[in-house]
């Protein structure tokens, strides 16, 4: 792997005359400073100072009290410090590159509760254990009217063929997000009118996250330029379909690759350790819900035959799962 002094002189060379130092709060929102390229060797090295609580502020970027990040620590400042593995030309950006940091106080301690620390964590945990997660995730949006925040369009038109790329922001969202590295499989208009979903292909360890986060936010940026209002909200229209993100979680071995969930001998076609996993997401719904539904709006879309979740269920005795 390239250093980050490395790929700053290559982008200097290819004319990138600023770098952005992102990281990613809670809600999936990029947090970030722009920085002229002349001085980003420096700050990679010595760390960007951030103010520290920006990662737990709530969506509205309001402070929240009792998170041990604001008051508790006088409001402190964190440094930010470039992953090299996460280095990209932002192609909807002018002359612009990224890179996604890792948190640390003054005092080298990580900033525990930043949600790649917290990944990272689960990843060795997973990886102590033999194994290696493979995530692949499907966003669901809206695109909206900036000043009204109004659907472009109304009804249920689901994979209409006229409404997939309605609007040319849609194709621009397929073109550019290969080049940031996110490899778009499939696109369509989703259940109500203005509403779209676009998935790409899974990931594994941190890069799967770290896709994630750069699709939803690039999305944001795109809409914006072209005078729309992306949103990921789970219930941004009280009588429209809601936005979910369905996460597709496999594990392989992290030795050979091979997967570790199916057996065709089987006759669900599953491993054991399949049957595990599912017993643990099984056991654990509640606490998860906390992380996968942070928000009040999250809360408005659980209602029944709304395709979204209301129970904790597990698989059918006749079930075959996939397990890409």
């Amino acid at each position: 792997m390239q250093t980050v002094n490395e790929i700053l002189e290559g982008w200097n060379r290819d004319g990138i005359e600023w770098v952005r130092f992102e990281l990613p709060d809670m809600h999936g929102t990029s947090r970030s400073k722009t920085i002229p390229i002349r001085h980003a060797a420096g700050y990679a090295e010595r760390g960007l100072n951030m103010y520290g609580g920006v990662s737990v502020l709530d969506s509205r970027s309001d402070v929240v009290g009792g998170t041990l990040y604001n008051e508790e620590v006088r409001y402190g400042d964190q440094l930010l410090f470039p992953d090299p593995a996460t280095a990209a030309i932002v192609p909807w950006g002018d002359r612009t590159a990224r890179l996604i940091c890792d948190a640390r106080w003054h005092d080298e301690t990580p900033l525990a509760a930043t949600p790649r620390h917290v990944f990272r964590r689960a990843l060795d945990r997973c990886r102590s254990m033999g194994f290696e997660p493979v995530i692949g995730f499907e966003y669901e949006f809206y695109l909206l009217a900036p000043g009204t925040r109004e659907p472009l369009f109304s009804g249920y038109h689901i994979f209409n063929t006229v409404r997939n790329e309605w609007v040319p922001t849609i194709g621009r969202i397929l073109e550019l997000m290969p080049q940031v590295g996110v490899d778009i499989i499939t696109s369509n208009c989703e259940y109500a009118g203005s509403q779209w979903e676009i998935n790409f292909a899974p990931g594994r360890g941190l890069e799967a996250p770290d896709q994630a986060f750069t699709f939803k936010n690039g999305v944001k940026e795109i809409a914006k330029q072209d005078g729309y209002l992306a949103t990921f909200m789970s219930k941004p229209i009280s009588d429209s379909a809601g936005s979910g993100c369905h996460t597709h979680i496999s594990l392989v071995d992290s030795g050979d690759g091979r997967n570790v969930f199916g057996d065709a001998d089987d006759p669900q076609g599953i491993t054991d350790v399949c049957r595990s996993f599912i017993a643990g997401h099984l056991r654990y719904a509640k606490a998860v819900d906390a992380l996968i539904a942070p928000t009040v709006n999250c809360y408005r879309r659980r209602r029944r035959h709304t395709f979204s979740p209301t129970n904790i269920s597990g698989v059918s005795r006749t079930a075959r799962p996939s397990c890409a």
